[in-house]
């Protein structure tokens, strides 16, 4: 009797040690999904901030050589438009040391052709 009673406890703790196994690499797979979810927000976002950038930097380059140029003007402020609803997405995405890394690097580079186009 005493190991009937032995061998269904252990029964039951495999059973439960191998669903707690499981259910804790289903946990691990679920947080990996998120995580590389999140990535691909972010690396999206930055894909689309440099082609923001190219394109800021283009007309910024239009305008110093005409600056009569309305159409130049209203691309500039539709350009800026679009940015002003990104700082609550920049400031989450700052916490993953990659994004910050590329983000800094981009925003450089737009600061560097800006004030260089600014100054010629």
């Amino acid at each position: 009797m005493k190991k009937d009673n032995r061998r269904n406890f252990i029964q039951k703790l495999g059973v439960t040690v191998g669903a707690t196994a499981l259910l804790d690499t289903e946990s691990i797979a679920s947080v990996a999904r998120m995580h590389s979810g999140k990535d691909m927000e972010r690396t999206e976002f930055l894909n689309n901030y440099e082609n923001w950038i190219n394109q800021y930097i283009e007309v910024v380059e239009k305008e110093k050589s005409d600056q009569n140029n309305l159409a130049n003007k209203h691309r500039i402020m539709e350009l800026s438009d679009q940015a002003k609803d990104w700082q609550e997405k920049i400031a989450l995405y700052l916490n993953d040391d990659t994004f910050k890394k590329r983000y800094i690097q981009l925003s450089m580079r737009l600061s560097d052709r800006i004030n260089h186009e600014l100054e010629a």
